[in-house]
């Protein structure tokens, strides 16, 4: 008589293992893939089937898919003896049973008992994208902050596996509303009497990144034949973008940081140099730090962003101007050369904290751990590199330049994603409405 018993690959592991379909017939053992992976800790070692926990929402399902496998199993083995007048050979079966339940091609070299479970999937999603396998849409590789996003999603994966049964199948509603709420939620503990933040609760901007990227992992996973539950796609599962809090400096602070005297600061006046840049171009971060000579055109830069690929093309401000002169014969484009984001941001504060008018304070806005927070913080706080990007589309825009032509010039795509970008409250955008209407009765007059 025949035997069908399920086994895990790995009982003794602290995280998902594959389940194995052990089939005994007629003195023949075989040992069938069946590319499912499961938890130990979930796992009924008697019933060979995953414990009905409040942890594991979907056992139930889960259980229904293992006895259709084995009831399949059965048929193909039944259906076989019959056809053949004979017992099949392990590899007959195999084979029949692959046909039955519809499986697909497996990749050269790669067994089906070498099935990767979830993590291990996303694991080596991560090595594709970093040794250049696996390519962004604009061709290129990915650059190390997209890497290190992945390897931090993977890590809270990681520690969320503890409490979730993490699972291609178990990705679903209840997956995204534990998850966030995970994201959420606040974790700390207390040592010797104070408070220590294990992981603190994320603004909705970072909790949407991290459901972004697994959404892209799940079409990655999708797209290989490791997945088949498309319940990421739905409009359920959405990775929330809001307009975050953000400044922008007018010409008169940018000015002013300009003209401190940082000579008995040399870093710091270097990269309080190589922020104007950032200022009086628009350029990203990535950009204005890799400026080359041959980007130089005359009286305009020209480049090729690294985010988007576009190409822009820049008059070059007199400021940089005289920033080039300064550096002339230093350095190969006559500017100050470029140091990590983090170390500039933290030196940029340190430089605007000199500056008197930034030291009011601002109310500043956030979504966080799913409420709206509000608190108050220096206008000096809040300066990064990317606040001259946004200042540089800011001050044109209310200068009167038109959005369009300078949606060019910053490399936005999009006039939606442009008027999010720039920082201009209701009353200046009346005031630019009144100015137009007064150059217009003049013209008219």
């Amino acid at each position: 008589m025949a035997r069908f018993n399920f086994y895990l690959r790995e009982k003794s592991k602290d995280k998902e293992t594959p389940i194995l379909l052990f089939i005994s017939f007629n003195g023949k053992r075989l040992k069938y893939s069946i590319e499912k992976s499961i938890h130990p800790k979930f796992w009924n070692e008697d019933k060979q089937l995953a414990r009905v926990v409040k942890d594991f929402p979907l056992a139930k399902i889960f259980n229904e898919d293992l006895e259709n496998i084995k009831a399949e199993a059965k048929k193909a083995l039944a259906g076989l003896e019959r056809d053949l007048t004979r017992y099949p050979s392990t590899q007959e079966l195999k084979s029949k049973i692959d046909s039955v339940l519809n499986k697909g091609v497996v990749p050269e070299n790669e067994s089906n008992d070498s099935v990767p479970t979830f993590l291990e999937l996303f694991k080596r999603f991560i090595k594709e994208s970093e040794d250049g396998t696996r390519l962004a849409t604009t061709g290129k590789r990915f650059d190390r902050g997209t890497i290190q996003k992945y390897n931090t999603v993977y890590v809270t994966l990681q520690r969320f596996s503890e409490k979730f049964f993490l699972s291609f199948d178990t990705i679903g509603k209840d997956f995204y509303s534990k998850f966030t709420g995970y994201l959420n939620r606040e974790i700390s503990k207390t040592v010797n009497g104070s408070k220590e933040i294990i992981k603190p609760s994320y603004t909705v901007n970072t909790v949407g990144k991290y459901i972004q990227v697994i959404k892209t992992f799940m079409a990655y996973a999708t797209e290989n034949g490791y997945n088949s539950n498309l319940y990421f796609q739905s409009k359920q599962f959405k990775a929330h973008n809001t307009p975050g809090f953000s400044i922008y400096l007018n010409e008169d602070e940018i000015n002013q940081i300009y003209e401190l005297d940082l000579s008995k600061t040399p870093h710091l006046e270097r990269v309080r140099d190589l922020f104007i840049v950032g200022c009086w171009t628009g350029l990203r971060f990535s950009d204005f730090t890799a400026i080359k000579p041959e980007n130089v055109k005359g009286e305009f830069l020209e480049i090729k962003t690294f985010k988007t690929g576009e190409k822009v093309i820049i008059p070059i401000h007199p400021i940089i101007y005289s920033i080039m002169a300064k550096y002339e014969g230093q350095y190969p484009n006559s500017l100050p050369p470029a140091i990590s984001n983090q170390k500039m941001n933290a030196y940029l504060k340190e430089i605007a904290k000199q500056v008197d008018c930034l030291k009011e304070s601002v109310e500043v806005e956030r979504i966080k751990g799913g409420f709206k927070t509000t608190t108050r913080q220096n206008k000096w706080e809040l300066v990064t590199t990317h606040t001259a990007r946004r200042s540089f589309a800011t001050n044109v825009y209310k200068s009167g330049f038109p959005a369009i032509s300078l949606m060019k010039i910053t490399g936005h795509r999009t006039e939606k994603s442009f008027l999010l970008y720039i920082k201009v409250t209701p009353e200046e955008n009346a005031k630019l409405l009144l100015d137009h209407w007064r150059k217009s009765v003049l013209k008219v007059g």
